[in-house]
């Protein structure tokens, strides 16, 4: 019975290998013959845009292949065979490996983008079939671009010919990088002047993406720049909404287009066949800005505003008569700079204020920069010493009297009533601090500041009572001053010869190891009381001083003990 048992055991036992052994041939029969077929390489994909004129949206399908090419019929099947790097025949001339390898380099962008938008559509179907039966009949096999979708589609076709489909017609379109060649030409007509477009300003066609407005406009596609939504594009909107393919205008007008409209638009603007006459009456000279700068007697900024023409200069708060055009665009636009930094109008002084202390700052310290290179900058000498000052001191006394350190900061270069407002204003992290002169110390990052901060560390001291220039503080803490006064650049230190001597000495023996317990001490110490001793009588060569605590184990109360240490606070 134990026989027949153990024979069964062992036919089971070879069964099992057998099927492991034929498991694992058949996975490489399977690889040999994967790795003995063809797979297409340098496919291609190919998209083909539809274009519904009446709802402005762009729908796109796709095919494949490297010499004959299939339509892909079901996009989120083909996101599906390319997360499985699955292998699928779209045909007798098309057997491919779904792997990014195997397509051409030119399709991978648009690849990229066809598997973003398949997968949303896939997992999208999905949720939606498990409500509505009727929707498993769907086959998805092309994207309805989104105003999001656009931007994509155009970054994955940029510099690339497309196919377009435009109710029955078919036609290439080139997805362009540049702006589109759009200019508007002025003639003058008897005592009139016509502005026309080189294009037909019905002929093109607007697609909103998320980021971006996109033209369509004859065999192209452009993305358009903010400057030309705000200039040419506003001119064609203007042209199209009233059915006009031309606009005419009076000398006044012509005036007013080239000194509101034509500074912003330059380059699209055609106007070589007006006279030379008419263009000195209409076309705005070169506009130059003056500003002198100043300080009123609140310590405001003034600055007075001058828009200069050759050899006229204008206040643009007094209503003027000229006998020439304005560049009025670039004018309002020089204001607009003014009151964006905060400047506000002086009616009665036909100028511009600065008052709020954050902006003034802000101004001195960044934008008058910018200013400087667009504009001619003049300022008083009242207003150049005004300006913001790095806090940076000059000398520091230090002397050690009756046991104290004495340190002299008299002449640290700011006038020590301000000092108090300056440490308070440092320590909540200001930016800034404004000195009764009308200057500005600037807080940030500065070493002297933060020597003062911790020189002031742990101790109760008050910044208003350094009036008279001078602080104290117990000689204990030398070495704490040496320490940070070699960390400051740029300032003289001058010292006594007892400040001297005392950091001599520290920096010669900061260890206890040549004092000694007294031989004539009535006391068994341990060891850790002898530490004790030795580091309070240290103090005491130095006249530092120390304290007694009840926890130390010293034996305080022991006169042999205590006749060797200076207690004090």
């Amino acid at each position: 019975m134990l026989k027949d048992q153990n024979e069964i055991r062992e036919k089971e036992n070879h069964r099992v290998f057998k099927q492991l052994l034929n498991t694992f041939t058949e996975q490489q029969n399977t690889e040999i013959q994967t790795n003995e077929e063809e797979y297409a390489k340098n496919v291609q994909i190919i998209p083909k845009i539809f274009y519904n004129e009446f709802t402005k949206q762009l729908k796109v399908e796709f095919k494949i292949g490297d010499k004959q090419f299939y339509k892909i019929k079901n996009l989120p099947e083909f996101y599906e065979r390319m997360l499985n790097k699955e292998t699928y025949k779209y045909g007798n001339k098309l057997n491919l490996l779904h792997e990014e390898e195997s397509f051409s380099k030119d399709s991978i962008s648009i690849l990229k983008f066809l598997l973003k938008y398949a997968e949303i559509m896939k997992y999208h179907n999905e949720v939606i079939s498990e409500y509505n039966y009727y929707t498993k009949n769907f086959v998805p096999d092309s994207i309805l671009i989104s105003n999001t979708g656009l931007d994509d589609f155009f970054n994955s076709l940029e510099g690339k010919e497309v196919l377009f489909q435009k109710a029955d017609k078919e036609k290439n379109i080139y997805f362009s990088k540049e702006e589109p060649n759009i200019s508007f030409e002025i003639k003058q007509i008897d005592n009139k002047f016509k502005l026309t477009c080189n294009i037909d300003v019905f002929g093109y066609d607007i697609l909103q993406g998320k980021e971006y407005l996109y033209l369509l406009l004859q065999n192209e596609i452009y993305r358009c720049t903010a400057n030309f939504e705000e200039t040419t594009l506003k001119m064609l909107e203007v042209l199209r909404k009233n059915y006009t393919n031309e606009i005419i205008m009076d000398e006044i007008e012509l005036t007013s287009f080239f000194s509101i409209i034509a500074p912003k638009m330059e380059s699209k603007i055609v106007s070589e066949s007006l006279s030379n006459t008419i263009k000195e009456k209409c076309i705005p000279k070169k506009l130059g800005v003056k500003m002198y700068l100043d300080y009123d007697s609140h310590s405001n900024i003034t600055a007075e505003v001058k828009f200069c023409y050759e050899n006229q200069e204008i206040n643009p708060f007094i209503k003027t008569t000229v006998n020439f055009a304005r560049n009025i665009a670039l004018e309002n636009e020089a204001l607009n700079s003014f009151l964006k930094t905060g400047f506000m109008l002086d009616k009665n002084n036909y100028r511009l204020v600065l008052a709020d202390e954050e902006k003034i700052y802000s101004f001195l310290s960044e934008e008058i920069e910018s200013y400087m290179k667009k504009y001619e900058i003049l300022a008083t000498d009242a207003f150049k010493k005004k300006q913001i000052h790095s806090f940076q001191m000059k000398t520091i006394g230090i002397k050690v009297e009756n046991h104290l350190l004495e340190i002299d900061l008299s002449q640290i270069g700011i006038d020590l009533s301000d000092l108090n407002q300056v440490m308070q204003k440092y320590r909540l992290k200001k930016k800034f601090h404004r000195l009764k002169d009308g200057s500005y110390i600037k807080l940030e990052e500065n070493e002297n500041l933060q020597f003062l901060e911790n020189l002031t560390f742990n101790l109760d001291i008050n910044y208003s009572d350094w009036k008279s220039g001078f602080i104290s503080m117990p000689s204990y803490r030398s070495l704490y001053l040496e320490k940070m006064l070699k960390n400051l650049k740029n300032v003289e230190i001058k010292t006594d010869k007892n400040y001297q001597t005392i950091i001599n000495k520290l920096k010669e023996n900061q260890d206890t190891a040549n004092i000694e317990v007294p031989a004539n001490l009535n006391a068994q110490m341990r060891l850790y009381q002898k530490v004790g001793y030795k580091w309070l009588k240290l103090l005491d060569q130095y006249e530092f001083g120390g304290i007694l605590a009840d926890d130390m184990g010293l034996r305080k109360n022991t006169s042999n003990a205590c006749c060797y240490f200076r207690i004090c606070k």
